[in-house]
């Protein structure tokens, strides 16, 4: 596309001599223009910016695409030092005269490319803007450079690449790296890693992130905080990438002194860093994360999965581990004592007794199972054994998703555990996956009711009223409609839907399938469920439930809070939910690559769009319900983790605490697409 354009403008030149600048009346004459209200400039330029919109709008190339031509073009200037100039000054005229349409709504769709003699009046016009204002097509290098500074560094990074060997390409205003050159190239940060060693490497990352742990969460708050300031821009170290390349190699010191420890460490950043930031996935200013349509809104969301993946480890506060082991678990009969070799109880007890170990250490550490053995004496030295096998992986077979098992076994009797809140996760999921090896091979689809019944609990420890329970009249072969949890307020409904469903590893490498089925099953489909429920007593006033008690509406207003067992990352900011949904109201999917047809991918396919017909026809309802609901559709809805709601919880004692501590979230972004690092921050503010 980048050619065709360059081709167009340079075929193309301004409609007038330069001489009829110097006599306005003559130019507004080649205009047709009156001037009985006074000659300016500003005028001419009104008037071509708006016949310029008019030869363009159409419906065929999506607007967006004009973005990505602009990307292109300054990454080719940036890399392969192509000319940038006048092209990047006329599209950038394009793009402004084509941002609103005369009812101030944004145009999305203009004509193709292949419609010459539109696209050459609208590149002429443009040619006469810029013969009346040079700046519009200056180049300025280091302004350039400053204006568009995440494509500068992107660029930076492509080159260093192309330094170490790597053949870079452009494509849709993206870096494309041969994947043989990026495996080298990762290659080469993993041998580095092994010479300096796996937990020196560690170590020297843990110092790095130190300063983003936050005692009272006790956690780490990665990842970007954005601004409105594209110069502010600055390119990440991928936590997530690193941890995960240093648990492979989990030796202490360096095997051979080449060469100095901190030039191998600044080589390993320098390759890591090139290599995430040539990717493009990390967001770069606060507008990145609005204005987001069917036709870009993929592509965005399989940036963030990627970003997440990348630089973003999961994790769970330490002293949650044995409260959700507890809490889903203990419902497991004595019997499966023995087939497991031990119990939910005791497989709490040992992770609470490791993390114990960890607390108020920043850096990854080592202990012994005789540790164990003496500060837990009511639980015999083999099943503390059996629960360590279960939670550890051997040091010669370690996946490089450590995040499936929290620790390593280093030798007959030494553990390493790389960091406490980061490995927490992987307490919960390696007791899930040995419960469906060895007793329940379908234990997925029970936690989720197990999930709502722990909730319930930490609800009703904190005064926290609530109902649940089925109601209404079903159709033949159909259940009733089931109501998870309802809160009442004094003047809010919140009802909360739960479900279990993770984002998948094939997910979080950005597989936009994947991505759209797992945001599907879990958000979409808890909010068009709450849609049920709120649709009803809308309709009737109240929801009587079978269990005796009616909920009535009384003008309250209703929130509707999505909650999934673990973490969705980026996905559970609210501008990011906002997005999501409000695209689902528009969006059918599509299968674009013919050459992957089959009929489980075309049944998935059909699925999600069925579950999108759902939500888009229940959101035409509820318009005519509730009329306010267009001007916000989304503004009353969360999408938490368990572990978010614990953090929320530590601060409720009653029903009206919980939607004061929901409420914070409600009106005030930091945009750093991190619930925690938002929540925290914003209690500072006491508001």
């Amino acid at each position: 596309m980048d050619i065709l354009f360059k081709q167009l403008v340079d075929s193309t030149k301004p409609s007038f001599d330069l001489s009829l600048l110097e006599e306005l009346p003559k130019l507004y004459r080649h205009y047709n223009l009156e001037y009985e209200d006074g000659l300016i400039f500003h005028k001419i330029e009104d008037y071509l910016y708006k016949i310029i919109q008019d030869s363009l709008i159409g419906d065929q190339l999506y607007k967006s695409q004009l973005f990505t031509l602009k990307d292109q073009l300054l990454l080719s200037h940036y890399i392969k030092d192509n000319q940038l100039q006048p092209y990047l000054g006329i599209l950038k005229i394009i793009i402004d005269a084509t941002r609103l349409n005369d009812l101030d709504k944004p145009i999305t769709k203009l004509v193709s490319f292949e419609d010459d003699d539109k696209w050459c009046k609208a590149i002429q016009l443009a040619w006469d803007l810029a013969t009346i204002n040079p700046k519009l097509i200056e180049h300025d290098l280091q302004n350039t450079e400053r204006s568009y500074k995440r494509l500068f560094e992107i660029g930076q990074a492509a080159k260093y690449l192309q330094y170490q060997g790597c053949n870079i390409n452009i494509k849709d205003g993206r870096i494309i790296v041969e994947e043989s050159q990026e495996e080298k190239i990762a290659n080469q940060i993993e041998n580095d890693i092994k010479l300096l060693g796996g937990i020196e490497a560690l170590r020297r990352l843990f110092k790095i992130i130190e300063p983003c742990y936050n005692i009272n969460q006790d956690r780490y708050h990665l990842g970007v905080t954005l601004t409105s300031v594209p110069k502010f821009y600055s390119p990440l170290i991928p936590i997530s990438y690193l941890l995960n390349l240093c648990v492979k190699h989990p030796k202490r010191k360096i095997l051979i002194a080449i060469e100095n420890p901190d030039n191998t460490w600044i080589r390993i950043l320098r390759n890591t860093v090139a290599l995430t930031s040539a990717s493009g996935v990390q967001p770069h200013n606060q507008f990145a994360l609005y204005f987001q349509a069917p036709d870009t809104i993929v592509r965005f969301l399989q940036d963030l999965a990627v970003y997440d993946n990348l630089f973003c480890p999961n994790q769970l506060r330490p002293s949650d581990v044995p409260k959700v082991i507890r809490g889903l678990f203990s419902w497991l009969s004595d019997a499966t004592y023995q087939i497991l070799g031990w119990t939910p109880e005791q497989a709490a007890i040992v992770a609470e007794e490791i993390l114990k170990l960890a607390k108020n250490k920043l850096y990854p550490i080592t202990f012994q199972a005789k540790q164990l053995y003496e500060s837990i004496s009511k639980i015999e030295k083999d099943i503390i054994d059996t629960i360590l096998t279960i939670y550890s992986h051997e040091v010669d077979s370690i996946n490089c998703d450590f995040q499936n098992k929290p620790l390593i076994k280093l030798n007959n009797n030494e553990y390493l555990l790389i960091s406490a809140s980061i490995c927490s996760p992987a307490f919960y999921e390696s007791v899930t996956s040995e419960v469906r090896a060895k007793i329940d091979s379908k234990i997925d689809g029970k936690l989720g009711e197990k999930i709502e019944d722990f909730i319930k609990d930490e609800f009703s420890k904190r005064g926290i009223k609530f109902n649940c329970g089925k109601y209404g009249t079903p159709k033949k072969g159909m259940s009733p409609d089931e109501i998870d949890i309802l809160v009442e307020t004094t003047d809010t409904l919140i009802f909360f839907e739960i479900k279990k469903k993770p984002l998948t590893k094939t997910a979080k490498t950005g597989s936009n399938l994947e991505l759209f089925i797992d945001l599907s099953e879990s958000l979409l489909k808890s909010q068009s469920q709450i849609n049920k429920h709120e649709i009803y007593i809308r309709k009737n006033g109240n929801i009587p439930l079978e269990n005796g008690s009616i909920c009535y509406l009384n003008n309250r207003s209703i929130a509707r809070v999505s909650v999934t067992l673990l973490d969705f990352g980026s996905f559970q900011d609210r501008s990011i939910i906002f997005q999501f949904l409000e695209n689902m109201l528009s969006i059918e999917l599509k299968l674009t690559d013919q050459t992957i047809q089959s009929e489980s991918l075309n049944k998935k396919i059909e699925d999600l769009n069925k579950n999108l017909r759902k939500f888009q026809h229940q959101f035409n309802e509820l318009v005519q319900l509730d009329s306010q609901r267009i001007n916000n559709p989304f503004y009353e809805c969360w999408f938490l983790s368990v572990p978010q709601l614990l953090i929320i919880l530590d601060n409720v004692n009653s029903s009206d605490d919980l939607k004061r501590e929901l409420w914070r979230t409600r009106s005030i972004s930091t945009s750093s697409l991190d619930f925690y690092k938002e929540y925290e921050y914003i209690r500072s503010l006491n508001i």
